[in-house]
């Protein structure tokens, strides 16, 4: 006989993700249409910031790149021409030479305003803020009017949708969590059914606990929400009020053939229910079992 006891530890939710949105260039910040709570998607708009310095300097290199294409097929039509006559010995070829180098530089300076051109255009994409994910806006950090550099935090955003549980684990209760045969998260009344995910090789010496990562396997909790971490025991155990003393030494009596036998239970203290690693139909003592010593009879009373 005996029971699977509950076991449970504090937990709470957390999101993987709890970030500080920041704006990728300079500006002054022109709207900032989100505000604390707002639930957003992946892609939408935390803030906009003045982008006309931006635009103007992308409109130089877009004309200074079609400037720069226009020299290099120059370059490239004179070199063709300086083949055409170095073939007849009709160019010496130092001036061979010099067309070739001229249309080199020609195509390098294109490739240099493209990559300006592209930098340019980057800088006014990010003139536009947007959310990396789904999530909730915890806080606003910025107001309209406000001028920002690089790096400076525009808003603060929290994944709701990617989390998992992080429960602090005595380490003795880790053989019994990992073999456990249903786990769940209680919070605010709800159940939330888990998965242990990872267990963490560092303890806390000050707490003596493990921190245990869950996943959740339907309906998720809230980010934020404190509860707790319940997980079903696979081994059996005896209620904690028949726990006796003999020897300085805490177990159980059990009925073995007519006899009273004393299983100790190491490792369990005084009010906690002990583990059974007794065979099925062993039969627990409970009445006479204060006074009982190993190998007194015992009668059975059907009840």
């Amino acid at each position: 006989m005996g029971f699977h006891p509950i076991r449970s530890a504090p937990a709470s939710t957390i999101s993987l993700n709890d970030t500080y949105v920041s704006a990728e260039i300079h500006g002054v910040v022109q709207e900032v249409p989100v505000r604390v709570g707002d639930e957003i998607d992946a892609g939408a708009l935390l803030a906009r910031l003045d982008c006309d310095e931006h635009t103007l300097d992308l409109q130089q290199a877009r004309a200074m790149t079609q400037a720069a294409r226009a020299d290099a097929e120059f370059a490239q039509f004179q070199l063709e021409r300086a083949q055409e006559l170095a073939r007849r010995q009709a160019v010496s070829a130092e001036v061979l030479n010099e067309r070739q180098a001229q249309s080199a530089r020609g195509r390098a300076e294109v490739l240099r305003l493209e990559a300006a051109t592209r930098s340019a255009q980057r800088r006014v994409n990010h003139c536009e803020i947007r959310a990396p994910f789904d999530a909730v806006v915890i806080e606003r950090l910025a107001s309209t009017g406000e001028l920002v550099q690089a790096g400076t935090p525009i808003a603060r955003i929290l994944d709701a949708r990617d989390l998992e549980v992080s429960g602090n684990i005595q380490q003795q209760d880790l053989p019994a969590l990992q073999t456990a045969g249903a786990t769940r998260f209680v919070a605010s009344g709800s159940r939330y059914p888990v998965e242990l995910r990872a267990v963490s090789p560092v303890v806390d010496q000050r707490l003596r606990s493990v921190d245990v990562r869950f996943l959740f396997t339907e309906e998720a909790a809230r980010p934020g929400q404190v509860g707790r971490i319940e997980w079903v025991s696979d081994r059996r155990h005896a209620p904690a009020d028949l726990l006796v003393r003999r020897d300085n030494l805490l177990g159980v009596f059990v009925e073995e053939e007519g006899q009273a036998r004393f299983v100790p239970t190491p490792g369990v203290r005084e009010g906690q229910p002990p583990p059974l690693d007794l065979p099925d139909g062993t039969r627990l003592i409970f009445d006479g079992r204060f006074g009982l010593r190993d190998g007194d009879p015992v009668r059975i009373i059907e009840r």
